[in-house]
């Protein structure tokens, strides 16, 4: 299973309106991808409006339990934008913010390396995300991170679906990865926009899946506040 980013209205999210990185390249070389998800609704409504109204009022209710506004624009027709980092990408971007709250745990080129898909059995990662200080919504177990006007650090709060989800703010994500960048200098000489287009090799470092993931992350996340969207983590 498979770990995407999408940034835009969870109006079109919900509606499934939107294609996969994989599905795009799929779509123009003439082939589907069937995308199958953790999470997916047996049911799904496929009335824009219905569905439209019903994130509006999700909306409204996030607001008064958050005691703040929550109303970023939402409709079915707004773009989207999308990115695959995949497991190991987001994983290894988890395991540097780890290193760098718990260095005492990070291996040695003696031991054996952690695995970035496997991030949560990391020892880093465990002690790390306990008690988290600089990477708050990183290592909390965040995969909603919402344009809000006031940041809430972390909370769980159902989607409009009902399902419970770990939330944080768009603006303390992007912050927390400019913080990684500029405390482990993941991005330094390297062009951002080079680094997205993939893996440098088929046996790559943990260092240069980290630069693979934080391009991406960093990218959508800038994204995600410049059109006041909702970045989710989709798998």
């Amino acid at each position: 299973m498979g770990l995407d980013l999408y940034v835009g209205p969870l109006t079109r999210y919900h509606l499934n309106d939107w294609l996969t990185i994989t599905q795009q390249i799929g779509a123009q070389e003439g082939y589907d991808v069937r995308i199958v998800r953790a999470h997916e609704d047996e049911d799904p409504e496929t009335d824009p409006d219905m569905v439209q109204n019903a994130v509006r009022e999700w909306q409204q209710w996030l607001g008064e339990a958050l005691g703040g506004p929550v109303d970023w624009p939402e409709s079915a027709t707004q773009p989207y934008w999308t990115d695959k980092p995949d497991w190991d990408g987001f994983g290894a971007v988890l395991l540097l913010a780890a290193y760098d709250e718990r260095p005492d745990l990070c291996p040695s080129p003696w031991d054996k390396a952690d695995s970035p898909r496997a991030f949560a059995d990391a020892p880093a990662y465990q002690a790390a995300s306990a008690q988290p200080e600089r990477y708050l919504t990183l290592l909390s177990g965040v995969e909603w991170w919402l344009p809000l006007a006031e940041d809430p650090l972390v909370f769980e709060a159902s989607r409009p679906t009902g399902q419970p989800t770990r939330m944080g703010s768009i603006d303390r994500l992007a912050a927390e990865l400019r913080l990684l960048d500029e405390r482990a200098g993941v991005l330094a000489g390297h062009d951002p926009a080079e680094l997205r287009r993939g893996l440098p090799s088929d046996d790559p470092t943990l260092a240069e899946v980290a630069r693979f993931g934080l391009a991406v992350m960093l990218d959508l996340a800038e994204t995600a506040i410049e059109h006041r969207q909702p970045l989710l983590l989709d798998y």
